[in-house]
């Protein structure tokens, strides 16, 4: 930020510490900008006497636990009780908000996002999240918690928890089906066959067990499934896919519909079941044989079976595969089930997991690449970002991918395939089909499908460890205990048909141990992540979450700190824009942008109504996919008059269909040339889709010039206006003669070849319809003007013949034939290209008044020169007048004075030292991520939220008054227990990172060992030090407003650090990092570690009087 801009911070005057001695006077004072000592050199002889003096290191995890002793560190204290006390100025006290009784109000326009009751998210995105009690996600999850019997659910895990437990009991059927063969089961009246039998056979809807029965069911799922699947088509297909996308479409329909939710939801319930019968049709399984089972308990091989009548009245006695009867003078119904069961296998087994995998794979959300700080952001900021678009999500099918993580979100659809390879093998490799029956062992065949299953289940197990689909550990944990049952049931089941010792043992109470474990567990994990189960563990554990790695000696704390620019001054501009009534966006508007998945170019935003909200949440939205790199080069690209005029060329001329481009630097030859392009008015990019699909991104100044330049030349001026000419005859009749021969006669063949057909009748036609199938879709005016340009020419319903019969190329040269084309059609050309033409010209000027609409209610500078530049308000009316057009933009400083003058100056006051920038950040965080959980501190607001003036955030405190600070609050006890949130050991915490920033690299700071080791580092040091797992976290982006969520993600690096414990040995270390892992796969904690523990951190302290004291 240029300081003669935006206003010098008010000058931090140089605090003298009265232990400070002369030679220290000499040699180091404190910085005025960081308040801490610099190159401070130890007294000599004192270090001499220390070194005298053997101690034993603290490790950091007993200094920082619950019940430690106070770290006292009186220097500090006396540093921290001579810092001014905050004076806002500007802040009209007394002022209270209608909300309010007592006490002081709101900085302003914090207080108008009060009364809105809403999240700047909220009101960014022009949406709320929908309460669970009319969300369609939630109302599935209550009639889950019916059939469970559990209330109070959670909308997303709790669906997914009813799939999970329905998933498992259908697999879990399936292998015990293996063990206890459903059609034999001579338990069947006992508590076992219930157990094992009925309700896992009941639960998976496996009743098939007679041919009547078999048909029954085939005949009422396939009806009602084939009205299902015709509706999941229709509906779906309205979707246009990913490639289709040209222009400002949105990218997916967003139009909310519960019956595509309850269609999802049964076909998927239904999959398995219907599967395992048309695929026991296909095989002609024993549920439809129209005999009872001669193959069982045999001892001959084939069966004597005696006839079951005279030999010309009945079939004999083992020809009953593919039969409905056994009398011959009977129809047969089999050809008929089975060619219905075939095409029921191909629309339910095959085609509607593809189309579900292709239909979630266009709706999962988009996460922007980079933060609303403009900086990249890392792998675990984008999986959490991506939690926060699903829980906006408000597309029907959400409720199939909201639980898997980002990258993952088709994964339903491949569990779906998951099942069929289980259920071919059990339904397939039977001896009771008629594919297997004729095996004279049994045996041979139930080994080798259990074989065979044990082989699929450990490949399940494997890509379950290995992938880890879920977004939260707990499922995850949930998945990998699921597919261990199956695993250890096809195990059990292998050893009950190889016939080895201890069946009774292996097929009672082992069975019953696995059965009770797997649905014992998955009870317990959807019970553990419910919403309010997270809020619970945390406060039994006293767990207090925070964003960024707030105790990180690498955490930014200059002037220009982003955490503290985002969490005041951009905070209080986008505030500003969102609520006040002439700015804010309209309450009904959509904010969708077109956008491509890949970001291959920036977003534009949709629908726009000329309000100056939706501008300042179009150019964050640009920010967070470009980077601030990215959108500073397209602010010098755009300002430059050369390119200017460019750009206004190509906009007014050039945009639409029939475009061209030819990439000098491309190598392709057989690609096509001509096709739609579509202008993004910043950064300033030309995108354009190609008729055979490719596309194209121009974003540089000599690409619009040669863009240009290609498409003024008269040779592709006359290839356009052959396009033209032809996309005037689209959907129209037009005349053009053709002989339609058809070969008739007799077909006759000789060996390995024939000859051709006798005699050719001849069809003649002289009109036909003439018609364009476009491979894009750009609607304007009911045009399509999108990309694709294949030509079909209909004479009759069964005669269409292509381009080439009218002497159209690759290359749209004007060919003989071609001209004549044209010249016969001219009057219907004529008629209709200027009509083509206006609406092609239509749409270049709607989208060039609209790209200067926008640049008019808010520019793109006003970002880079505003809203991340803090500043004084002169210097802010002076742009505001001089740059801004809009006058709802320049009155808001005038308005809404008191907004930007207290904005700036809370901001200033933070960032005027170091030490007042950390306590900021500490306790902002702190307040944001856990007022939800602490009720100490919601009772308490105006004491601890930062957008009060009364704030703890402005004033950093000495140890003894935060102490009675949180006493009279009820949040600080002496004696603390392990569920405390504020105790000893987290305030020393505080206070040793204080001392750090005050006094590093002077005598005064803490040294520390790391490992059991005897050299001494300072904080700054001990990264390399620790050797500790790296991470690619850094600090964290931090830039979720007000995001209370509990959400799971590895720790970040000083997380881990300052709670490692204190150990040398690699086996501690690895047992405590698992013992840590099972924690978070409990639920216990939303951390996980990654990567190897360091070896734990000790502090130069030593205990004296009750208290730590340093060294």
């Amino acid at each position: 930020m240029d300081q003669g801009d935006s206003g010098k911070h008010a000058k931090q005057s140089d605090y003298d510490s009265p232990f400070m001695s002369g030679q220290e006077h000499a040699h180091g004072r404190i910085s005025s900008n960081t308040d801490c000592y610099t190159a401070l050199p130890r007294d000599s002889e004192a270090e001499r006497l220390v070194e005298t003096i053997p101690h034993t290191p603290v490790p950091a995890t007993t200094v920082f636990a619950y019940d430690a002793a106070p770290l006292d560190l009186p220097d500090l204290n006396a540093f921290l009780s001579r810092l001014p006390a905050p004076s806002f100025k500007s802040f009209p006290t007394g002022v209270r908000t209608r909300n309010e009784v007592l006490g002081v109000g709101m900085f302003p326009p914090m207080d108008h996002l009060a009364a809105t009751k809403k999240s700047l998210q909220d009101l960014e995105n022009n949406n709320t999240i929908v309460p669970a009690w009319r969300n369609r996600t939630s109302i599935m999850s209550g009639i889950v918690n019916v059939v469970l019997g559990i209330t109070d659910s959670s909308a997303i895990s709790t669906f997914y928890s009813l799939h999970g437990i329905i998933d498992t009991v259908q697999i879990f059927a399936l292998i015990i089906s293996t063990i206890i063969p459903r059609s034999n089961l001579n338990v069947r009246d006992s508590w076992r066959g219930l157990l094992i039998g009925t309700i896992p056979n009941v639960l998976a809807l496996n009743l098939g067990s007679t041919l009547g029965s078999s048909c029954l069911i085939l005949g009422i799922l396939l009806g009602f499934t084939a009205l299902l699947l015709y509706y999941f088509w229709s509906t779906t297909n309205k979707c246009d896919p990913l490639d289709a996308q040209e222009g400002f479409t949105s990218e997916f329909s967003r139009e909310s519909g519960w019956g595509i939710v309850f269609v999802c939801f049964v076909l998927s319930i239904l999959y398995l079941p219907l599967s395992t019968i048309v695929t026991h049709a296909l095989v002609w399984s024993d549920d439809f044989w129209v005999v009872s089972n001669p193959y069982i308990n045999v001892t001959s091989y084939p069966p004597i079976v005696p006839s079951l009548g005279p030999s010309d009245q009945f079939h004999d006695p083992l020809d009953f595969c593919y039969t409905t009867t056994m009398k011959r003078n009977e129809v047969n119904y089999a050809p008929l089930i089975v060619i219905i069961s075939a095409s029921a296998f191909m629309l339910i087994t095959v085609w509607f997991p593809l189309r579900l995998h292709r239909i979630i794979k266009q709706a999962v959300p988009k996460v922007d690449r980079y933060t609303e700080l403009g900086t990249r952001r890392s792998s675990s900021d984008m999986d959490r970002e991506y939690q926060r678009l699903l829980e906006r999500d408000r597309l029907p099918l959400a409720f199939l991918y909201s639980d898997f993580r980002r990258g993952w979100g088709t994964y339903r659809s491949f569990y779906l395939f998951a099942k069929l390879s289980a259920l071919i093998m059990i339904a397939i490799i039977n001896p009771d089909n008629c594919l297997f029956r004729s095996i004279r062992s049994r045996t041979d065949v139930l080994v080798s499908r259990q074989a065979l299953l044990v082989v699929a289940m450990l490949a399940f197990f494997l890509i379950q460890c290995r992938r880890a689909p879920f977004i939260d550990p707990v499922d995850n944990a949930s998945e990998w205990t699921s597919r261990l049952s199956y695993l250890l049931t096809s195990l059990v089941g292998l050893r009950v048909v190889v016939g080895l010792p201890g069946q009774d043992i292996l097929n009672g109470p082992i069975l019953y141990i696995i059965y009770v474990l797997t649905y014992g567990l998955s009870i317990y994990f959807t019970c553990i992540n419910f919403s309010w189960m997270h809020r619970i563990v945390k406060r039994i554990s006293g767990r207090i979450d925070f964003s960024i790695d707030v105790f990180s000696p690498k955490l930014d704390l200059t002037p220009l700190s982003p955490h503290v620019k985002r969490r005041i001054w951009q905070e209080t501009i986008t505030t500003l824009f969102l609520t006040t009534p002439d700015c804010k966006i309209p309450v009904n508007q959509p904010m969708l942008y077109s956008q491509a998945r890949d970001s291959e170019y920036p977003p534009y935003l949709m629908n726009f109504k000329g309000f100056p909200a939706e501008r300042h949440t179009e150019n964050l939205k640009i920010l967070r996919e470009l980077g601030l790199k990215a959108y500073t080069s397209g602010l010098s690209i755009s300002d430059d008059d050369r390119s200017r005029r460019l750009q206004d060329w190509i906009q007014i001329s050039f945009v639409g269909p029939d475009c061209y481009w030819k990439d000098a630097d491309s190598r392709e030859e057989d690609i096509s040339h001509f096709g739609t392009a579509w202008w993004i008015p910043f950064p300033p990019s030309l995108v354009m889709r190609f008729d055979d699909g490719h596309r194209a991104v121009l974003n540089k100044t000599r690409q619009f010039k040669e863009y240009l330049a290609q498409n003024r030349s008269k040779k592709v001026n006359r290839k356009r206006q052959i396009r033209l000419a032809l996309r005037a005859l689209d959907g129209q009749i037009v005349y053009w003669p053709y002989e339609h021969r058809k070969p008739v006669g007799k077909h006759t063949r000789f060996c390995c070849s024939g000859r051709r057909y006798q005699a050719q009748s001849v069809i003649k036609f002289q009109t036909c319809i003439f018609s364009i199938r476009h491979r894009g879709q750009l609607l304007h005016q009911n045009f399509n003007l999108g990309s694709g340009f294949e030509i079909e020419l209909a004479y009759a319903k069964d005669v269409r013949v292509s381009k080439d019969i009218i002497g159209l190329n690759d290359d749209w040269d004007l060919s003989p034939i071609l001209a004549r084309f044209l010249a016969q059609n001219q009057a219907l050309i004529s008629e209709r290209l200027s009509l083509i033409e206006q609406v092609m010209q239509n749409f270049r000027k709607h989208h060039w008044r609209e790209c200067i609409w926008k640049a008019d209610v808010l520019s793109y500078h006003f970002l880079t020169t505003v809203y991340d530049m803090p500043q004084k308000l002169d210097t802010l009316l002076r742009y505001l007048t001089e740059q801004e057009n809009d006058l709802r933009v320049r009155q808001l400083a005038i308005t809404c004075e008191a907004a930007f003058i207290s904005g700036y100056e809370r901001f200033e006051m933070v960032t005027s030292s170091s030490v007042t920038t950390w306590w900021y950040i500490l306790w902002d965080d702190l307040w944001r991520r856990n007022y939800d959980t602490i009720r100490g501190l919601s009772l308490h607001k105006q004491d601890f939220d930062p957008h009060y003036p009364t704030s703890i955030a402005y004033r950093p405190l000495p140890r003894p008054a935060l102490e009675l600070f949180l006493s009279q609050r009820g949040l600080f006890k002496s004696k603390a227990t392990p569920n405390s949130f504020f105790h000893c050991g987290f305030l020393n915490k505080i206070y040793f990172r204080l001392n750090e920033i005050a006094f590093h690299d002077s005598s005064h700071a803490i040294i520390f060992h790391v490992g059991g080791g005897s050299s001494e580092f300072a904080l700054s040091a001990i990264d390399a030090a620790a050797h500790a797992r790296s991470s690619s976290l850094g600090t964290g982006g931090g830039t979720d407003h007000d995001d209370a969520s509990i959400r799971a993600r590895p720790n970040y690096r000083w997380e881990g650090i300052l709670e490692d414990p204190f150990m040398s040995n690699k086996m501690k270390r690895f047992i405590s990092l698992w013992i840590a892992k099972l924690a978070v796969w409990f639920g216990m904690t939303p951390l996980w570690q990654s990567g190897t523990a360091s070896s734990g951190l000790a502090l130069d302290v030593k205990f004296d009087n009750g208290k730590y004291v340093l060294i």
